[in-house]
């Protein structure tokens, strides 16, 4: 596995969304899988199909990513169950220039316009759900024959 760093922030998923992959769960085909995690990556309940990687930082033990090991058809997203405190960074695989939302780590939200010593704020220990689901079958769902 290439190192990643990161490179853009973002916000957990929007309550929206979570209403939308509730709807997301009624179109035939779909075959939604989810399951629950601990912040190391071990799964607490739901899908053995949902695996997380976790990937350790060189030379820090407390910052990692993860990501979710391909299942073939299916898109993943993910939410910590307590996203009040925390914000997500999208990490970017050595050698290449964009993030890639496949990989991911959550910090402690910072406070804005205040330094905070230098180097890659430590992640936060969050639970966190991830939820898979294949788009195909949204695409059949919108399409007209």
């Amino acid at each position: 596995m290439e190192p990643i760093s990161a490179i853009t922030g973002g916000i957990s998923i929007a309550r929206g969304a979570i209403e939308a992959l509730s709807a997301i769960r009624k179109i035939s085909g779909a075959d939604v899988i989810s399951a629950l995690f601990e912040w190391d990556g071990a799964r607490v309940e739901g899908s053995d199909l949902v695996k997380i990687e976790k990937h350790p930082t060189e030379g820090r033990d407390d910052v990692w990513w993860y990501s979710v090991e391909d299942v073939p058809d299916y898109t993943f997203v993910r939410f910590p169950v307590i996203e009040s405190s925390l914000e997500e960074l999208s990490g970017t695989i050595a050698g290449e220039k964009n993030p890639d939302a496949r990989y991911w780590r959550w910090i402690a939200t910072l406070r804005r316009g205040v330094l905070v010593g230098g180097g890659d704020a430590p992640n936060i220990k969050v639970r966190f759900i991830v939820i898979g689901y294949k788009p195909k079958a949204l695409l059949k769902y919108f399409s007209t024959p």
